[in-house]
């Protein structure tokens, strides 16, 4: 999470700096798109675009307006299911992750902002892998969940943004 501390910037001003990173990065090397869940040789052959070794990262979703609300809720579930695992990283997952939505007039998408603060080094914020390899949900819970989620990105989907702290 940004503070306000003397020499800080505050959130909105970097909210708005990489608002605009995003919309450059988007078809960057960093995007991902939700997807069926991988088979797990195919998995272990590529690199995962949504586990971490930064410091900061924000992780850009872009959605269909009319999915907002399943978004939303999806989102609430994953976390919620995260925190109270009993796992102590998975727990540290779901805390980690805080949802911000782009105050703006709705268009062809509307954007969320995950902040990962910090983020995990050891697991994926991959949604497929959270719900189906975490152990955080049943087989049952997690097809419903991604059932709703999967629906909800737009063709861009799903969008990295690793940053790297400068100055003070």
């Amino acid at each position: 999470m940004v503070s306000n501390r003397p020499g800080g910037l505050s959130f909105v001003r970097v909210l708005a700096g990489v608002t605009v990173a995003a919309v450059v990065f988007v078809a960057g090397p960093g995007r991902a798109l939700a997807q069926d869940p991988p088979p797990a040789a195919a998995a272990a052959e590529k690199p995962d675009p949504l586990k971490f070794t930064n410091d900061f990262v924000l992780v850009y979703n872009q959605v269909k307006p009319d999915k907002t609300t399943d978004f939303e809720s999806s989102w609430a579930t994953i976390k919620a299911g995260l925190i109270k695992s009993e796992k102590p990283e998975l727990k540290e997952l779901g805390e980690s992750i805080k949802i911000f939505k782009v105050d703006a007039p709705a268009g062809p998408t509307v954007n969320y902002f995950f902040t990962l603060s910090p983020p995990s080094k050891t697991q994926s914020y991959d949604p497929t892998k959270i719900l189906f390899q975490s152990g955080a949900f049943s087989r049952e819970e997690a097809d419903v969940i991604y059932g709703k989620l999967k629906e909800c990105y737009t063709a861009q989907g799903i969008s990295t943004i690793p940053l790297v702290k400068v100055g003070g």
